[in-house]
């Protein structure tokens, strides 16, 4: 071939590969900015879309890994091996062998067995038709007993091998296995010998890896989260939100359990179990004869920011002249004692500088102009003032240049603070414990510093925001403890008292929900 036709060839061949892979391209920058779109201007449908999707994924994922978990149950009962040793292993147990050789080489052949072929199960059972226990991996304190002794009374495994009448495989669902200590489900094989029933081979499994599949939060957000509900109404996984274990012990009593059990499945706006408003998009299921509910939930918090970063330039504008002109409940003010620099409980924050507490002490910025005034608490916990200069990242003139200009005059006190914060004083899940209030004359800084708040996982309903471009200055004492701030506005000749104003404003959030004609999308 020639090197004209070579090139021809190799042209035609890229054109032909090429043009696939960029309409492929194209096809998928359309299908995520769809959603986008979709989102930013149907912000309820597209999360309730989206969590039921994750739902029935979710459901697929858990069924699909019982039902393997019960096909290796049917298998065992097909296991010649298996049933061999079940026999052998009855025999000599009948004829107080259980401690002989032969007993202990059957019994390390069969823990081999286990480690091999069902590494996802805690142990495994035989029993007689009699109920004796006469063999088990783990040796716990059901080893050698039997399943009608008062003690095994209301342990789902024994009562329902008790009751047992079926020849196929059972399932057990999950409830606290008092041998183990920990919660359990099972899938009973019943044996047999020329078709008279010799007992039961029982495979003992753990919620660990169920668990797993719904506590993993890909794709949903901050606040997300999937879990299972008995027909107690007692979560069989673990809440991400709760530090405590919650398996089989946190009861479950909202509306979408309520809705599940008599609707069968839905999606509705809810208060959850920590009584915060959650998108809950619901299912009521059966896995071989147990009830389940399966329930996928993000907080209506993270989709009000969501629609706010959605639509920022939009709505910013919006907020601002909603704060500017916002008229705080004068009739319902305290005012602060005028005595306070006279208490020694005070920790002055200078401008251009960053202070915590949590040892009860109250601190206090003066002379915020234009300068921006910021709170951080965790009520009861620590608290944080912060006197931010307009040499700081959050003003939005702040280019390249100017950094490099500034050298160490220029701060980033929001990502300081807040990295100092999730590194030292608190776990995840208690990030929204924290209240953030900001205080400006001005609207230089504080989109650049809701902006790093939200990057940083915080919801728009924990920030405040006091913002008067009437006034010159304003002064802040804040006290962690109750959240509580109090604020002094000054203009060009006269001065307010120090006032809570920041006790009555709406939190951004609810501004951006009014704002966004959010209940009427």
């Amino acid at each position: 071939m020639s090197s004209k036709m070579k090139r021809k060839y190799f042209s035609k061949k890229t054109f032909l590969i090429g043009v696939p892979l960029a309409l492929l391209t194209i096809a998928l920058g359309f299908f995520f900015c769809f959603d986008d779109i979709y989102f930013k201007y149907n912000p309820k449908k597209a999360t309730f879309a989206k969590l039921e999707k994750i739902r029935i994924e979710k459901k697929g994922k858990v069924t699909r890994y019982l039902d393997h978990q019960k096909t290796l149950g049917e298998e065992i009962s097909q296991n010649n091996d298996i049933l061999n040793t079940f026999k052998r292993l009855y025999y000599l147990y009948r004829n107080n062998a259980y401690n002989s050789i032969e007993y202990m080489t059957m019994e390390a052949s069969l823990e081999k067995f286990f480690v091999l072929e069902l590494d996802k199960f805690y142990d495994l059972l035989f029993i007689d038709i009699d109920g004796d226990i006469f063999f088990t991996i783990k040796k716990e304190d059901d080893f050698l007993g039997n399943i009608h002794e008062a003690r095994f009374n209301d342990v789902a495994l024994y009562e329902k091998i008790r009751n047992i009448k079926g020849k196929e495989i059972e399932f057990v669902d999950f409830e606290y296995y008092s041998v183990s200590d920990e919660p359990a489900s099972f899938f009973i094989t019943p044996v047999f010998k020329n078709n008279q029933l010799l007992g039961y081979i029982v495979l003992q499994l753990p919620i660990n890896d169920i668990n797993d599949i719904l506590t993993d939060r890909k794709n949903l957000g901050r606040t997300g989260e999937v879990y299972l509900v008995n027909y107690k109404e007692l979560m069989l996984t673990q809440s991400r939100f709760i530090d405590d274990n919650t398996i089989l012990t946190k009861r479950i009593d909202t509306k979408a359990v309520r809705n599940a059990i008599k609707e069968k499945k839905g999606n509705k706006i809810i208060k959850d179990y920590r009584n915060k408003r959650v998108f809950s998009s619901y299912e009521q299921f059966d896995y071989e004869g147990s009830i389940w509910i399966i329930i996928a939930e993000i907080d209506e918090d993270e989709i009000i920011t969501e629609i706010y970063r959605s639509r920022e330039k939009e709505l910013f504008d919006k907020v601002c002249e909603y704060l500017a002109n916002y008229h705080y409940p004068n009739d319902k003010q305290k005012i602060f004692l005028p005595s306070w620099k006279q208490n020694n409980n005070f920790v002055k924050v200078d401008f251009k500088e960053i202070q915590k507490t949590k040892n009860g002490e109250l601190l206090y910025t003066e002379g915020v102009a234009t300068c921006t005034a910021l709170t951080i608490s965790y009520p009861g916990k620590f608290g944080y003032l912060i006197h931010i200069t307009p040499t700081d990242e959050a003003y939005k003139n702040i280019g390249f240049f100017t950094k490099i200009f500034l050298k160490e005059r220029y701060t980033d006190f929001v990502n300081t603070v807040m990295n100092s914060i999730n590194r030292y004083d608190i776990i995840q899940y208690e990030k929204s414990f924290l209240r953030f209030g900001v205080f400006a004359t001005h609207n230089s800084s504080f989109k650049n510093i809701i902006r790093k708040l939200i990057d940083d996982e915080v919801e728009l309903s924990q920030i405040k925001v006091l913002f008067k471009d009437k006034f010159n200055i304003v002064d802040i004492i804040s006290d962690y403890r109750d959240d509580q701030v109090w604020s002094r506005w000054k203009g060009k000749s006269y001065s307010m008292n120090f006032t809570d104003e920041y006790k009555h404003v709406p939190d951004f959030g609810e501004i951006v929900k009014r704002l966004s004609n959010y209940n009427n999308i």
